[in-house]
């Protein structure tokens, strides 16, 4: 009985301590001192180095903590010699100058009381609270803190649809950027935002589920991806990664479990999906942009729930109108032009029927709130309650251009942001055979595109590069042949100094110009290869 009890007393943690700038032990925890038997009046003072291991000479030096935590700095990338098992956890304060907080390597992973382990979670909240005013900051002091080769944060998009990267940070970063839009469940990022649970292994290289084939040529063993929340609503995803095939994941559960309730804090609001996976609560909800997709009553309305094709159709047309009239011959000629008049209006009126019960179960016979007709002239009645992401992209795109017009560049701003991420796709995407509908497809392409182009240059204008990038990456995803945007964003992580990704984002452009549009870069995109080779 006292053994089991003794047990279930012992919790799992990593031991750590804080140093000055010279790597003079300055705080030694009681957790810390009972787990390594030295107490704190033997440590506080000395170097870090000298307390642990002492550099005995049958201790390996590349496993000495003075080798991994002083001697060799870090690379660039924030990356040390030796794998995560062989080396300190080290997070620089206030830029080094007030020292930093060192956790050991993983095989000293120790067995302390109660409480152990939540006081090493209460130090990582507090280590990562300084680094939440941006997500670089955020991700790099993470991996730091967890020994990690990389780490990277997807988030939902503005549709519910997808996942996208938003910044990645560590030694393998230009492998994460091969797939940055996921659909949802497809992936880590995909599949841990969908079911809302972790996903993690010591095995990635045989692991199916992570799409990425260049992050396993880059020798990653070990990966735990865990899902962010934001006021209960999914959010994304974090994702962590180490060459190490032997990372404990009860330890790296627990520290990302810790941690990922403030994360969130460092996602920018305009980044925060303002549709999440719960359907919209409008009363009826269409979205316009790819598939359309309707939901009443915040349930999802199945495509083939319209039992007349030529409803859908109807309802599109009149969405198309946003509330003009159409009379009923025009509507006529459109769904039936070889049809005789009584016969169209005998169909008119069934379709009507048909689509008036579909999006309103519960209303009286020859009554509508949203298809409304008024001596033979028909409309979508906007003055009801809906959601319509048409709707409220032109709107958003029209009120920055007349913001941009009052000099207003920070109201255009969040108003193109708006505007872009309602764009998920063209227009009724799932419709190739309303050729009436392709000239209005075209239209709103061009006034994305535009509205990407003016975002990016606003963002850029203001310092906020990576913002820019982004932008310009789902824009391309979008529209994969916009020679302009792959020059703008090849120019952009030029500026940075990304010269692999300028070169992995110029290749990618000349191929998509190869396979869609059957042509070689043009003359301005070819000029840019002397500042990428």
């Amino acid at each position: 009985m006292r053994t089991e009890l003794n047990r279930s007393l012992v919790e799992k943690y990593r031991p750590f301590f804080w140093v000055d700038a010279a790597f003079r032990v300055s705080g030694w925890p009681d957790a810390t001192a009972r787990a390594l038997r030295v107490p704190a009046r033997s440590a506080v003072g000395r170097h870090c180095w000298d307390v642990v291991f002492h550099c005995k000479r049958d201790t390996p030096p590349d496993y000495c903590l003075r080798c991994q935590c002083h001697n060799a700095p870090e690379s660039a990338d924030g990356a040390k010699p030796g794998n995560s098992r062989q080396r300190c956890a080290v997070l620089p304060l206030a830029n080094g100058t007030l020292g930093a907080i060192v956790w050991l390597p993983f095989p000293l992973i120790a067995n302390g009381a109660t409480g152990s382990a939540r006081l090493e979670g209460l130090v990582i909240r507090g280590a990562l609270a300084d680094s939440l005013g941006s997500i670089h900051a955020t991700l790099d002091s993470l991996r730091r803190i967890c020994a990690a080769d990389d780490c990277e944060m997807f988030l939902l998009d503005s549709a519910a649809k997808e996942v996208f990267l938003v910044d990645c940070v560590g030694r393998d970063r230009d492998a994460f950027l091969e797939k940055t839009h996921m659909p949802l469940g497809a992936g880590y990022p995909g599949a841990v935002t969908l079911h809302q649970k972790p996903f993690f292994t010591n095995r990635f290289q045989k692991d199916r589920l992570f799409l990425r084939s260049s992050v396993k040529r880059c020798g990653i063993r070990s990966f735990i991806g865990v899902p962010l929340m934001d006021g209960g609503r999914p959010l994304g995803y974090i994702g962590v990664g180490w060459r190490d095939a032997g990372v404990p994941m009860a330890w790296g559960l627990r520290v990302l479990e810790e941690v990922r309730n403030i994360l969130p804090v460092a996602v920018p609001p305009r980044l925060v999906p303002p549709q999440l996976i719960h359907a919209p609560a409008a009363r009826l909800a269409l979205r316009c942009f790819g598939p359309l997709e309707i939901f009443c009553d915040g349930e999802k309305i199945p495509v083939d729930a319209f039992k007349r094709r030529k409803a859908l159709r109807l309802l599109k047309t009149l969405v198309l109108m946003r509330g003009t009239p159409i009379h009923r011959d025009r509507l006529i000629e459109l769904l039936w032009p070889d049809c005789s008049q009584p016969a169209a209006v005998n169909r008119l009126h069934g379709v009507v029927n048909a689509l008036r019960s579909s999006l309103e179960s519960r209303r009286r016979p020859r009554t509508s709130e949203y298809i409304v007709c008024r001596d033979d002239f028909f409309h979508f009645n906007t003055d009801a309650p809906h959601s319509i992401d048409l709707f409220d992209f032109c709107d958003a795109e029209a009120l920055a251009r007349n913001a941009l017009r009052q000099g207003e560049q920070e109201r255009a701003l969040d108003l193109l942001e708006k505007a872009v991420q309602l764009y998920r796709g063209d227009l009724f995407a799932d419709d190739s055979e309303d050729e009436t509908i392709e000239a209005q497809r075209v239209r709103l392409r061009h006034v994305y595109l535009d509205a990407v182009r003016e975002l990016a240059r606003l963002r850029t204008h203001l310092g906020h590069a990576d913002e820019a990038i982004r932008v310009l990456r789902t824009a391309l995803d979008i529209e994969p042949v916009a020679v302009d945007l792959y020059e703008a964003l090849i120019s952009q992580l030029l500026h940075l100094g990304r010269q692999a990704e300028a070169r992995q984002q110029y290749e990618f452009g000349c191929a998509a110009l190869r396979k869609y549009l059957d042509m070689e870069p043009p003359a301005r995109m070819r000029a840019l290869e002397k500042q990428l080779y």
